[in-house]
């Protein structure tokens, strides 16, 4: 690639592609440079080093998935939560390294970011909240469906693992009637009923969520 080509955006594309394909373990700035025809440090006249290009990566997917235009919708801020799951989940499916990079402050809270953050925050000001509150119920909300969506893509992040080869888990097995070890008495009731539901992340997502909301209602109403 010539040096005119070889512009700050197309190396973020670049490694966007790549952590998508091989995790962010795999992620080089010479990795980069090859995949691009370039010499590795031609790179760093665009990028300087790799903290600065995985800041850059996190707020370019913010901005390939912002949340919709609100103008005229007359969303709930339970809509926008509904909405704003949604829009995570999937961005979680195609880009999970950002699972990561979301959760480290160097990285995390870009232009970008902070557009979607006020986007939900602009919801939950409907409650009567200030802006402080809205964002730490704008900030539990992400926390969950981050912690939620982990469960579902571990495996792809977890490199080298065989999904299907597996052992079934402690609570799979429970379930299932098949205990591995003896069960805790709480989980008595549990045993053998074959409750997938349990287990289902978008259902978990879903539930979770509602029970959240809840809570943010009755508090709000103290």
């Amino acid at each position: 690639m010539t040096e005119a080509k070889l512009t700050r955006a197309a190396i973020v594309d670049t490694a966007i592609t790549l952590a998508d394909e091989s995790g962010l373990d795999a992620l080089s700035m010479r990795r980069i440079a090859e995949r691009m025809n370039a010499g590795a440090m031609s790179l760093y006249r665009h990028i300087p080093n790799k903290d600065t290009l995985l800041a850059a990566m996190t707020d370019e997917v913010s901005r390939r998935n912002p949340y919709p235009d609100a103008t005229g919708q007359h969303w709930t801020w339970r809509d926008r939560v509904r909405i704003a799951a949604d829009v995570d989940w999937r961005l979680y499916q195609e880009h999970p390294w950002v699972l990561f990079t979301f959760a480290v402050p160097r990285y995390n809270f870009g232009e970008h970011s902070l557009i979607v953050l006020n986007w939900l925050v602009e919801g939950f000001l409907e409650l009567g909240v200030d802006a402080r509150e809205a964002t730490r119920m704008s900030l539990s909300v992400w926390s969950y469906i981050a912690g939620v969506a982990l469960q579902e893509v571990s495996v792809r992040l977890l490199q080298g693992r065989d999904a299907q080869a597996e052992e079934r888990s402690g609570l799979t097995a429970l379930l299932d009637g098949d205990p591995h070890w003896p069960t805790p008495p709480a989980l008595a009731a549990l045993e053998g009923t074959g409750d997938t539901s349990l287990l289902n992340p978008e259902h978990l997502l879903d539930t979770g969520l509602a029970a959240l909301c809840d809570g943010f209602e009755v508090r709000t109403k103290r």
